[in-house]
């Protein structure tokens, strides 16, 4: 017989393995968007996760499945909480590496409540024009004090998430969260794949990201600033950087092949 304590505890479990899958869902819509503006079957689609949501709330039953994803992305946010605050999956400590690990658990987890907020807006029909923009947001930090060194700090700490991807790629430390052995050989083999190459594609948008804020600071012109969408668009503008967005594209779908992996195998102990 379940006790109350592990059947709730097996509920945030299976919540958070659907908000892997939601978050894979979304990854991987947007790396094949990505791949067909690259290969100009689409004209103009915003490539990152807001345009993806949209391209998939406009398929049939789409609604209903951006419904389920924006439930399910609540699922991870949950999750990403729990490792913030309670650390399930490591013993507490005051090392800078463990308040750094457990830090950036809560800002993915304030960063995909935003997506979730998107799929809302778009459930809603709110317009576009609600919220402000990154480059607003970066235009109103500017012109306080110490402004433009905040955002170039930003930049800063981008590219250093950047690199501790690609870092993270090379080491395939996610393999430590992972049953593997519940694994077959050959899901071991996939699971590695797709990690690596979908990370380091995650690791040289944000690397984009950054180096766009320390561009925008230097010159003080918040329009340089760019979002997921727009770090990817900038290999759409010239026809030889468009192998670029194509080889992003592919590694965003296996980062969401990633999290497929991670949605059935992960280990996740809630508490």
């Amino acid at each position: 017989m379940v006790k109350p304590d592990q059947a709730h505890e097996r509920w945030i479990e299976y919540y958070a393995r659907f908000g892997y899958a939601a978050k894979g869902v979304v990854y991987g819509s947007s790396g094949l968007l990505a791949l067909l503006e690259a290969f100009d079957f689409t004209s103009g689609e915003t490539v990152g996760s807001t345009g993806a949501l949209r391209a998939i709330a406009a398929q049939p039953f789409g609604r209903i499945l951006i419904s389920v994803m924006a439930f399910s992305l609540m699922g991870y946010v949950m999750w990403r909480f729990i490792q913030a605050f309670l650390d399930p999956e490591h013993s507490s400590s005051r090392e800078p590496s463990d308040i750094a690990r457990r830090f950036s658990y809560a800002c993915s987890g304030l960063a995909y409540a935003g997506v979730a907020y998107s799929a809302v807006k778009i459930l809603t029909a709110s317009p576009d024009g609600d919220g402000k923009t990154a480059q607003q947001w970066a235009f109103d930090v500017m012109h306080r004090p110490f402004g433009r060194w905040l955002v170039g700090a930003g930049g800063l700490l981008f590219c250093g998430i950047g690199c501790y991807y690609l870092y993270r790629a090379i080491k395939a430390e996610f393999r430590k969260r992972l049953k593997l052995r519940n694994m077959s050989d050959v899901e071991k083999t996939w699971a590695t794949i797709a990690g690596r190459v979908g990370i380091a594609a995650r690791g040289v948008v944000y690397i984009v990201i950054g180096f766009f804020a320390i561009r925008a600071a230097w010159s003080f012109n918040s329009d340089m600033i760019k979002t997921t969408e727009a770090a990817l668009e900038v290999f759409n503008n010239n026809p030889a950087d468009e192998w670029i967005l194509a080889t992003l594209g592919l590694g965003f779908i296996a980062y969401g092949v990633h999290m497929g992996f991670q949605a059935r195998y992960r280990s996740i102990d809630p508490l």
